[in-house]
């Protein structure tokens, strides 16, 4: 029998302190093992810029790769046995077999990050029929009904079908390919991309041929590790290489990117082809026929796709297709492929997933809709062919997700393809050989959109995953039944390839809105994307939320947006009519109140946003909840100051300092250790070699990207027009050419505080400060323990100390000579044992720790140090840190603590901390993809209790 472990997932949370399981929550067997450092694709010194691609071969990437390989054997030292994958590029960890208490000593670990069971999944196909002769239709409509082919569709507005896809690589995880289908031998495309990475595997049993690539089928691997390591092996009758016995992955394929083909049944020609004809092709073959003892069957182990999905990137595809899923997944992220599919959005691969095949005439029946990430597109099924299409496939699966009422607030499906009688290369069940056939499944419709999306990118080839996905949904077309139309069976609708290209506005997001959306689910509503679902309205008043719009198009832009719905549902959008600069972005309020319908009757709406010779931007709304009175709430109490990223809100925090400061500090708002110890001599207004400002006014801190200045760094510094510019770090962290920039740009004096690492820039920075001093503060490092030094600079800055940083478990030279040279009175420590070790501690003779069990904790522990009735506290995100690291040389300035928070929820010590404080001003700090709406509410349902 397959020995896979049948515990349920056990992620560990990211701050652990007093978290224990025990063996009793586990069972022997296969498992992945996830680590809490960024794997390459989201680490700060390899994640590719936006419109490249990741390049795991550079120097930073190879180096990043080995610091992450000897951690996995750090970890990996703990326990007997050996990995069956290890995970750097997409995950950071390792597939592997373990006994239950080796499970349990690993999830109780500081560094692992989650321990969760191996699973089986499933294609998401439901039946084929195969074309012998006796099939009849004029042609294969697909292309046509989609308007992809023909006069004005999509493939002419992209030059032509000989061109449509042309080098962009379409990567298929699924059964494997047969290679010698005319769908994808019989024509021509240009030679592989020249970053092409990837290869092809001959196999174990060689049965895939050299010359089975080609330009078409450019890759061509298998992963079957996970399912031995599962105690299982491939059946006797498997191609234990690239090869498809099976023929879903090769219909799929086909559907994606195949050739245009005209067959031959009976006495009718039929015309087929693949969405982006002339894409490439690279195969990942995970599925598998399987024999374990007596049992047999079929299977694709989720350890084998998550390496699939690495080895995709790696290999440079632009697109994943995945018609693989779960039938009882339980909620919308929770196993480590979907966090693969995650960090291969953040490089910049977008992911389309079928639904599923469990409606209530799938089988198994009414199952909800699975594949439900927040980053990956989830399509489900409909028809094309007869005369009421589209209309939702009765087996397509339908949402809400399968959580608790209170955290569906993200509509899945996504939108909808054709998946019903879908003609593409299959292989005949009883013959073997290789043809065509017509399946039905979300398996057939999401190729269309994997293959959609590649002409899309072509089109549009600097746009995000996330901007493609968004286009594809506001430009959907209806369904013809009002069933279909229901949201939960369709999505936003049909997918209309032939307008797709010129969305007008679309919903981006990327890491941060994702992080925060896997946070606190119960806020989901607020993540960015062309839906809004709200699964439990309060009855206090009006369900607010945010969407941010990108325009782009050309030119400046402006909509109106309009509401169409029950009027037992009050949908008000704010401001009503908004203008949109060419490439520039706008925030848009949305407040949803039920009125009058039963708490748990969904309804459901839609907006529009319409302007004079603008294509219309629509979005779904699907609520339910209390009914709650109309808004009466006083006007906000609580401030915000925000950019449009973190590079603008650091450029609007610098309008708040005092007006007279001459100096300006210039720091990564890509890796922050140098800004954390640089503000508190921000704060102090100090210089290098100077000692502090002629005036001593504090000097504000703006952020840059590594190789240029943001558009916003530039606009304050020509609004604050310094006579110094200081920049924090060596050119590895802020490139020679921004200085060079800030040289060529101001008359200020530029000069830079740098080291041959972090440790020796913040002792270099401390020697801006005097000796003898009462205190220094010292903290970590390294990467997790970032906040604790956050919160702790504005208290150095209020104190007129430097921090200085250290290793967990040893200190650093330079910054023990660094606490030689400034003989402090005291050494504080900010964090606990688990950032800087006793050992540490008592080495450099501290007196003080200032901790608590988590971030949280340790930030109210350094507030302590603020007497009650503060003026202000700024209050920042805790988990992505640019927006605490710019306020904290203005809070230290102001003498003032910075307090942090989860995105979506205010934790209780904070609220706590905040009620003693009593401020008389709270400043979030960032906006509401940083710091919720539902935060800001929360802070004004609490602040009139503070003031007065």
């Amino acid at each position: 029998m397959l020995s896979v472990a049948t515990a349920s997932a056990t992620p560990v949370p990211a701050d652990n302190a007093a978290t224990s399981v025990t063996a009793a929550d586990f069972t022997d067997g296969s498992y992945i093992v996830l680590l809490k450092d960024a794997p390459l694709a989201t680490y700060s010194g390899t994640t590719p810029a936006p419109g490249d691609k990741l390049n795991v071969t550079t120097s930073a990437a190879e180096t990043y790769a080995a610091q992450l390989a000897t951690a996995q054997d750090s970890v990996l030292s703990a326990v007997e046995a050996e990995p069956t994958y290890r995970y750097d590029t997409v995950l950071n960890g390792f597939a592997i077999s373990l006994t239950a208490e080796e499970a349990a000593q690993l999830a109780n670990r500081g560094d692992v990050e989650s321990v969760t069971p191996a699973q089986h999944l499933e294609l998401h196909e439901s039946d084929l029929s195969f074309t012998d002769g006796s099939a009849t239709p004029d042609t294969d409509v697909s292309p046509d009904f989609l308007g992809v082919r023909g006069e004005g569709g999509l493939w002419e507005q992209l030059g032509g079908v000989d061109v449509a896809g042309e080098g962009l690589v379409v990567g298929i995880i699924d059964t494997g390919l047969a290679y010698a289908n005319a769908s994808f031998t019989d024509g021509t495309v240009s030679s592989p991309p020249a970053d092409w990475a990837g290869d092809c595997e001959p196999g174990e049993d060689g049965s895939w041929p050299a010359n089975a690539c080609s330009d078409k089928v450019i890759g061509a691997n298998y992963f079957i590790d996970g399912l031995r390591a599962a105690g299982a092996d491939a059946a006797a009758h498997e191609k234990v290489s690239p090869t498809d016995i099976n023929g879903h992955g090769s219909h799929v394929a086909g559907t994606a990117a195949g050739f245009p083909l005209t067959l031959t049944a009976g006495t009718t020609e039929i015309d087929i082809a693949g969405m982006a004809p002339a894409a490439h092709l690279s195969v990942y073959k995970v599925c598998w026929d399987y024999v374990a003892g007596t049992e047999s069957g079929a299977t694709c182990m989720n350890t084998d796709s998550a390496a699939a999905v690495e080895k995709a990137v790696e290999d440079g595809v632009d697109v994943l297709n995945f018609s693989i899923g779960n039938p009882d997944d339980p909620g919308y992220n929770n196993s480590p492929v979907d966090e693969a599919f995650k960090n291969a959005a953040a490089a910049g691969v977008f992911s389309a997933n079928s639904a599923g095949n469990s409606g209530p005439e799938g089988n198994p029946v009414n199952m909800p809709v699975s594949n439900n990430a927040p980053w990956v597109t989830t399509v489900a099924a409909a028809t094309h062919r007869d005369a009421t299409a589209p209309t939702i496939a009765g087996f397509s699966s339908r949402g809400p997700v399968n959580v608790p009422a209170a955290e569906q607030n993200l509509l899945k499906p996504d939108l909808g393809a054709p998946g019903v009688q879908v003609l593409a290369a299959a292989i005949n069940p009883e013959t073997g050989a290789t043809g065509w056939g017509y399946k039905n499944g979300t398996s057939m419709a999401s190729p269309h959109i994997a293959g959609l999306a590649a002409l899309l990118q072509q089109g549009h080839p600097d746009w995000s995953p996330m901007a493609v996905k968004s286009a594809m949904q506001t430009t959907t077309r209806d369904y013809t039944t009002a069933q279909s139309n229901d949201p939960f069976l369709g999505g936003t609708g049909f997918v209309a390839p032939k307008v797709f290209l010129n969305p007008g506005l679309v919903f981006d997001s990327g890491v941060a809105d994702w992080d925060a959306f896997e946070a606190d689910t119960t806020a989901g509503y607020n993540y960015n994307t062309a839906s809004l679902q709200i699964g439990a309205l309060g009855a206090e008043g009006p369900t607010t939320t945010t969407r941010t719009v990108t325009n782009v198009t050309d030119a400046e832009v402006t909509y109106t947006a309009a509401y169409d719905g029950p009027a037992s549902l009050e949908v008000i959008v704010e401001p009503a009519t908004t203008t949109v600069p060419a490439g520039g972005t706008a925030e848009v309020t949305i407040s949803v109140r039920n009125i009058d319908a039963a708490t748990d009757v969904w309804q459901k709406a839609t907006l529009s946003w319409t302007g004079a010779g603008l294509p219309a931007v629509t979005i779904p709304v699907v609520a339910r909840g209390e009914q709650a009175p109309a808004d009466e709430t006083p006007p906000a109490k609580v401030e915000r100051v925000w950019g449009e990223n973190r590079y603008g809100t650091a450029q609007e925090l610098s309008e708040h300092f005092p007006e007279g400061s001459d100096t300006v500090y210039i720091a990564s708002g890509e890796g922050f250790p140098d800004a954390m110890s640089g503000s508190p001599a921000a704060a102090r207004g100090l210089t290098p070699g100077v000692m502090e400002t002629p005036e001593g006014d504090a000097a504000p801190v703006l952020l840059t990207r590594k190789g240029s200045l943001a558009a916003e760094t530039v606009a304050a510094l020509d609004e604050l027009t310094p006579a110094k510019i200081v920049v924090l770090g060596g050119t590895s962290t802020i490139a020679q050419s921004v200085e060079d920039e800030l040289n060529a740009g101001w008359t200020a004096e530029v000069t830079r505080v740098d080291g041959a690492n972090r440790y020796e820039t913040a002792a270099n920075l401390a020697a801006m400060f005097p000796a003898d001093l009462p205190v220094v503060y010292l903290a970590s490092g390294e990467n997790p323990a970032y906040p604790d030094a956050l919160t702790g600079s504005a208290l150095a800055g209020a104190n007129d100390a430097p921090v200085l940083l250290t290793r967990k478990g040893s200190v650093p030279e330079a910054t023990a000579a660094a606490l030689a040279d400034l003989n402090p009175q005291s050494v504080v420590v900010l964090g606990g044992p688990a950032s800087v070790s006793d050992a540490v501690y008592d080495a450099v003779g501290a007196s003080d720790r200032l901790f608590g069990a988590d971030r949280f904790e340790t930030a109210v522990d350094v507030s302590s140090n603020y007497e009650t009735d503060v003026p202000v506290v700024y209050i920042a995100n805790g988990q992505d840190y640019p927006d605490a690291l710019a306020s904290s040389a203005l809070a230290g300035s102001e003498d003032v603590p910075v307090l942090i928070t989860n995105p979506g929820t205010l934790p209780g010590v904070i609220e706590a901390e905040l009620n003693r404080l009593s401020p008389e001003r709270v400043v979030i700090v960032g906006g509401t993809n940083s710091v919720s709406q539902s935060v800001e509410d929360r802070l004004n349902e609490l602040y009139p209790g503070w003031i007065g």
